[in-house]
């Protein structure tokens, strides 16, 4: 499967600040291509100089793995760790 991230940024008025396209390349299932759009949303969000980020998506398996304390050993382990 190839993918391709989008990623908006908006402020707390909701007005676009910056939005980008990343082709994330050929991922192995679904679940890395979430956790790879939350990282380049991260990183992009960084380049533009915000500090404070709230991402919002549907992947329910990463966005608890975001939040969790605990080290993550999965295979997207690694990706999670950068973000």
């Amino acid at each position: 499967m190839t993918a391709t991230a989008g990623v908006i940024i908006r402020n707390h008025e909701g007005f676009v600040m910056g939005a980008c396209t990343y082709p994330l390349g050929r991922t192995g299932d679904l679940t890395t291509a979430e956790a790879n759009v939350y990282l380049q949303a991260a990183i992009f969000g960084e380049k533009m100089g915000f500090r404070d980020l709230v991402v919002e998506g549907d992947a329910l398996i990463v966005i608890k793995k975001l939040k969790s304390d605990s080290v993550d050993r999965s295979v997207i382990g690694n990706i999670i760790n950068e973000i």
